[in-house]
């Protein structure tokens, strides 16, 4: 995309003609920046989706198709790379790394519906913070920390512990190829072919901390994977949020400990804001339209998981009501179904 049609974005969105704003100064326009569409006349949420779609549009589709090998002498290598104890002489990349600013979010591959909920509140601040998310592709935590960032939107990083010909798990190749697809990054630092082997995942999780200013511990056991991101990002000088959990759970133990040790308590998403520094946006983008008796079916569930028959005496709606507007909830994300058939509340 060009200055010309950067320029008929902005007189289009003003309700003006193009030589109304072809004075405007679009050289070193930060074509994504937010911020800087928003200054130029877009709503919020019209500002992201463009940031979105250039990110997409300057992806090279050949360098989306196969993995590039970037040497640590390169201009493309990440700066903030260079400084780790030992820093991977070359790293392999499909898709784009974007601007080098990202928050890691990790945690246990036998995620609660806590720890779901927490991604679900921690992700979208993330992502209007304009910020990359990076984690590791595994079970759990980090699923579900690139899928709510895929679904916000927003630029997200998956390093990996094997060739990036490979999947690990298996079950995410479909969401690896989304995360190039939307502009984002599949990076490692084993050549093609090589297996995930266990020892390959302790070293590649400096590499999640080093390309990110924060981490975030959002559920972990003693000796989980999670706490060796956090371990790194300490040794990097880098600021770790721990997420306090049920002194009862064998995944809170982990970000407990941490809490303890002097990391920062995340008792609201919000604080990653202050962290960033970045002021919130007044204007939340990621909320999206929802039909009456969405809303409705959302309220009962503000407080504690419920089944069909509860939901259906607090909203007043027949079985068959109550059952399609769980099912349009659930493949939205705002919800998830537990064991039991109850239904569980994802997103504030």
């Amino acid at each position: 995309m060009d200055r010309r049609q950067a320029l008929a974005i902005i007189a289009r969105v003003r309700g003006v003609r193009f030589s109304d704003v072809s004075h405007l100064n679009f050289a070193h326009f930060p074509f994504y920046s937010a911020d800087s569409w928003q200054e130029a006349g877009l709503s919020r949420a019209g500002a992201l989706a463009l940031v979105k779609a250039f990110r997409e549009q300057d992806a090279d589709p050949l360098l989306q198709a196969k993995a590039r090998a970037i040497v640590i002498e390169d201009q493309d290598y990440p700066p903030s790379l260079y400084h780790l104890y030992s820093p991977p002489l070359v790293l392999y990349v499909r898709g784009c790394l974007g601007a080098g600013r990202g928050v890691a979010v990790v945690g246990t591959r036998k995620a609660t519906p806590y720890g779901k909920q927490v991604v679900e509140a921690v992700v979208p601040v993330v992502v209007a913070a304009e910020h990359t998310m990076v984690s590791g592709l595994a079970r759990g935590i980090d699923t579900l920390a690139h899928g709510a960032t895929l679904r916000c939107g927003g630029h997200t990083i998956a390093v990996m512990g094997c060739g990036l010909d490979l999947c690990y798990p298996r079950e995410n190749s479909l969401m690896a190829e989304k995360i190039v697809e939307q502009g984002g990054a599949l990076v490692s630092e084993y050549r093609e072919g090589t297996p995930p082997l266990a020892v390959h995942f302790p070293a590649r999780n400096r590499i999640i901390s080093g390309l990110s200013r924060i981490c975030v511990v959002v559920e972990g056991d003693m000796g989980s994977g999670a706490l060796i991101t956090a371990e790194h990002a300490l040794e990097q000088g880098k600021e770790v949020l721990a997420v306090p959990g049920s002194i009862f759970s064998p995944q809170s133990r982990g970000a407990n400990c941490l809490i303890a040790q002097g990391a920062t308590p995340l008792l609201d998403p919000n604080i990653i804001y202050e962290m960033l520094g970045s002021a919130k946006p007044k204007e939340t983008p990621l909320a999206l339209p929802l039909s009456p008796e969405e809303s409705l079916v959302l309220m009962a569930l503000n407080r504690e998981p419920l089944n069909v028959d509860e939901i259906c005496i607090h909203t007043g709606f027949p079985v068959a009501v109550a059952a399609a507007t769980l099912a349009a909830l659930e493949v939205s994300g705002s919800i998830e179904r537990l064991p039991g058939g109850m239904y569980l509340r994802l997103r504030a």
